[in-house]
């Protein structure tokens, strides 16, 4: 019985054994397949160059002006000055950024995100968009924006950026429009002036609005809520001014 007890007891020791050495033999091959991948890692890396650039995401710049920027090929890609090239990219007009992605293949893959205008600066004869930042943006056949016509900035120099107080409050008014279909749609020209701020004038019967110099969201809501309550039931045709400068009240002139 001793003997046979003995035996029994040293039976799960050997599958112990076993299941060990089963165990560091998949350990084993994992780090080898892990040390083939890594070494066939850096040989992709030290052998890959860039053949081709492809583009994303333009719409007013076309892919023959991006692909006059010169970005290097045949060079491998950690040997590439990327700031450099998005900063050439940065020298078109509509490229307010890009972001450079290197694909498997060892091919660029560049991601353009251009400015978008928000009003269209019309000066005398002269006509240009211009985005939230101030940049002058040249109109481009075949792209129209339907963007408030904006009056009271000059459209010269275009390679200057409109950079006044008086811009960077108008701007934020267009911001304003621009992420509120209602508003954009009953708005057609806006001006600045330095007594009022922001006046606009509506796309029927151009009717006066005065919007002031901040709190563009809340006088925004409150013009919203003013044309579906009043000039729904009045008729846009009996107002002449609508000033919505004052806090719980809007003052109106009518015909």
């Amino acid at each position: 019985m001793n003997q046979n007890e003995s035996h029994n007891e040293s039976e799960p020791k050997k599958a112990k054994a076993v299941k060990g050495k089963s165990a560091l033999s998949w350990i084993a091959g994992a780090v080898l397949i892990l040390a083939i991948g890594v070494s066939a890692g850096f040989y992709w890396n030290s052998t890959v160059t860039v053949q081709e650039v492809s583009f994303e995401g333009n719409y007013f710049v076309s892919t023959e002006q991006l692909q006059k920027i010169d970005v290097p090929l045949g060079m491998h890609p950690d040997s590439m000055n990327f700031l450099n090239i998005m900063h050439r990219f940065k020298e078109i007009p509509y490229v307010k950024r890009v972001k450079i992605k290197v694909q498997p293949s060892g091919n660029l893959l560049i991601e353009v995100i251009e400015r978008q205008p928000v009003a269209l600066l019309s000066d005398g004869e002269y006509k240009i968009y211009v985005d939230e930042d101030g940049r002058r943006l040249p109109i481009i056949l075949g792209k129209a924006v339907n963007v408030p016509i904006l009056y009271g900035f000059s459209a010269r120099p275009m390679d200057d950026t409109l950079e006044s107080e008086a811009f960077k409050t108008m701007a934020k008014f267009l911001t304003e429009i621009s992420k509120n279909p209602a508003s954009n749609a009953t708005i057609s020209e806006v001006a600045w002036t330095d007594e009022k701020g922001v006046i606009a004038l509506t796309n029927q019967n151009g009717v006066k609005l005065i919007f002031g110099k901040g709190d563009f969201a809340t006088r925004l809501r409150n013009w919203e809520a003013f044309y579906g309550k009043v000039i729904k039931q009045k008729g846009i045709e009996s107002m002449q001014t609508v000033d919505l400068r004052f806090k719980g009240q809007i003052v109106t002139r009518e015909n």
